[in-house]
C-alpha cells in the first residue's frame, strides 16, 4: 500500500480482530484513540434489527489509550490500525455478554425454587443482572481489554481530491 507504514507484526496471530482508529493524541508512551462503538454497524447485515447497535448510535464516541509503540512516528490525526487476538475478543465479549445473563436467569431461578412469588423472583433477578455487571465495570474501569490492543500499522490521513 502506498503511504501506509509497513504492518509490526510479521506474523499476526490468527484469528485476530483489527480496526483502524483516529489518533487524537499522541504521548511519549501511551496514544489516545477515538473509538467509534458503531464503526462495524454499516457493515453488518443485521443492522437493521440490531439493540445493541441502537445502542451504540445513541453513544458518544470512547476515547482509548494505548501503548506506543517503538518505531512509528505517529502524529494527532493518522489512522492506527490496531489488533487483539480471536481468543481475547471472545473472552471479553462472553464477560460483557454471558456472565449477566447468566446471572439474571441463576437468580430468577434460585428465588422461584425458594418458593419467592412472580415480583419477589423478579426483583432478585435484577439485583443478580447487576452483580453480574460488576466485573465488567471492573475490567472496563482498569483497562483490561484496552491493554490487549496492539498497534500494527500507522495509515497518514486519507486527502481527497474533487475533481469538477
Amino acid at each position: 500500500m502506498t503511504g501506509c507504514t509497513p504492518d509490526l507484526a510479521a506474523d499476526p496471530a490468527p484469528r485476530a480482530l483489527s480496526e483502524r482508529l483516529r489518533v487524537v493524541a499522541v504521548g511519549p508512551e501511551r496514544v489516545t484513540v477515538l473509538a467509534d462503538r458503531a464503526a462495524g454497524c454499516a457493515a453488518c447485515a443485521s443492522r437493521k434489527g440490531c439493540g445493541t447497535g441502537a445502542l451504540a448510535q445513541l453513544s458518544r464516541p470512547q476515547l482509548l489509550e494505548i501503548a506506543r509503540p517503538e518505531g512509528l512516528e505517529i502524529r494527532p490525526g493518522d489512522e492506527l490500525e490496531v489488533m487483539m487476538g480471536g481468543n481475547d475478543f471472545l473472552a471479553a465479549a462472553g464477560l460483557a455478554y454471558l456472565l449477566p445473563a447468566v446471572t439474571l436467569v441463576v437468580g430468577v431461578s434460585i428465588a422461584a425454587g425458594l418458593g419467592a412469588g412472580d415480583l419477589l423472583s423478579g426483583l432478585v433477578g435484577l439485583g443478580a443482572l447487576a452483580l453480574g455487571f460488576v466485573p465488567v465495570a471492573l475490567m472496563e474501569r482498569r483497562g483490561r481489554n484496552v491493554a490487549e490492543l496492539q498497534a500494527v500499522a500507522v495509515h497518514p490521513p486519507r486527502v481527497e481530491s474533487c475533481h469538477t
